[in-house]
């Protein structure tokens, strides 16, 4: 089928996600990404350094940071370093700043703000000297180009990826709809920059979830997809595909998220929302891939149809040994 697969994986004790990392390197996966939010996580850089040591596949590395808690040359050479531990298999996203800038009462980056900071990270990697702010700023360290993915959740966003970006994170969904009008940004994007956009590798986050039946995995999944539905839509619907009787609840969502709530497993205040909303089945038809090992494989071959052929797996969920023994004995196969 031909279709990638990366993890993301977030607010397990450190024990625990040391054994989910062990595992997941004998899982297939492209790489394993690592939230940054430092009010929720352990430090992103030390998760992704113990990462590196503890798998010999997977690339690994923040997934994603921001541009608001650190400055470019503090990541660029946070990034570096974790290169060098990894052998060459360090990767960093960068995206506006969700949990990470509303836990410390900062708004999420502007674009021209990000788009600014993925440049001069790429090139402060690329050539050990950038400019910021007005400022000649400078690194040693880099002992190769780490490839800087943006993480995108607006076709705004999607589309400066194409102009800076080595890739990019579409957190936009995986409807036909939706992928269509991503790639088109993205293509746009990459045109107004003179390059090629089969040069931009493409992922798609999608929440995950897989259990012995489709019920049981999508109860587990609905407070992360509110957590993504938050992020897709808090600063505008507009351009977004969304049907306008879904506009009103998403307008509550904005109003009610509790950001220190991003990663609660289980019954939890944003779980009920979806529900009291009425959003649960758009949202996991939009944002989600879940379900029976059946359900799960027959809804990425959709989302593969669709044009949403590398899919980093969000799973926020309590039972993650569940989900990494049922991938590799019961979904895994389908894919290799």
């Amino acid at each position: 089928m031909g279709a990638d697969f990366s993890l993301v994986l977030t607010g397990d004790s450190f024990p625990d996600w040391k054994e989910y990392v062990r595992a997941a390197d004998q899982c297939g996966f492209w790489g394993l990404g690592i939230g940054d939010s430092q009010s929720l996580y352990m430090d992103v850089y030390v998760r992704a350094s113990v990462a590196a040591m503890l798998t010999k596949n997977l690339r690994v590395g923040p997934w994603v940071t921001n541009p608001l808690t650190r400055h470019p040359a503090v990541a660029a050479g946070a990034i570096a370093s974790v290169d060098i531990v990894s052998d060459g298999r360090a990767v960093l996203g960068i995206g506006s700043g969700d949990s990470a800038a509303l836990n410390i009462g900062l708004r999420p980056s502007p674009v021209a703000s990000l788009e600014d900071y993925v440049r001069t990270v790429r090139t402060l990697l690329r050539d050990g000297l950038a400019e910021w702010q007005g400022r000649e700023i400078r690194l040693a360290l880099a002992p190769r180009r780490v490839p800087v993915y943006v993480a995108a959740s607006g076709p705004k966003t999607v589309r400066m990826a194409g102009r800076v970006a080595d890739g990019v994170i579409i957190a936009m969904g995986v409807t036909p709809d939706v992928v269509r009008d991503a790639l088109a940004e993205l293509r746009a994007g990459a045109e107004e920059a003179g390059r090629r956009v089969d040069d931009i590798d493409v992922w798609w986050a999608v929440m995950a979830n897989l259990a012995e039946d489709d019920e049981t995995a999508l109860n587990e999944l609905k407070g992360s997809l509110v957590t993504r539905a938050h992020h897709a839509f808090r600063f505008t619907t507009e351009g977004k595909r969304l049907p306008p009787e879904y506009v009103p609840a998403m307008q509550r969502i904005q109003e009610d998220y509790r950001p220190m709530e991003h990663t609660k497993f289980g019954p939890s205040h944003h779980a009920r929302l979806a529900d009291d909303l009425g959003l649960t089945p758009y949202l996991a038809r939009r944002f989600g891939l879940y379900g029976s090992p059946e359900g799960f494989v027959r809804r990425t071959r959709e989302a593969h149809a669709a044009g949403a052929r590398k899919i980093a797996l969000h799973v926020r969920v309590a039972d993650k040994r569940r989900f990494l023994r049922l991938w590799r004995d019961k979904v895994m196969p389908h894919f290799v």
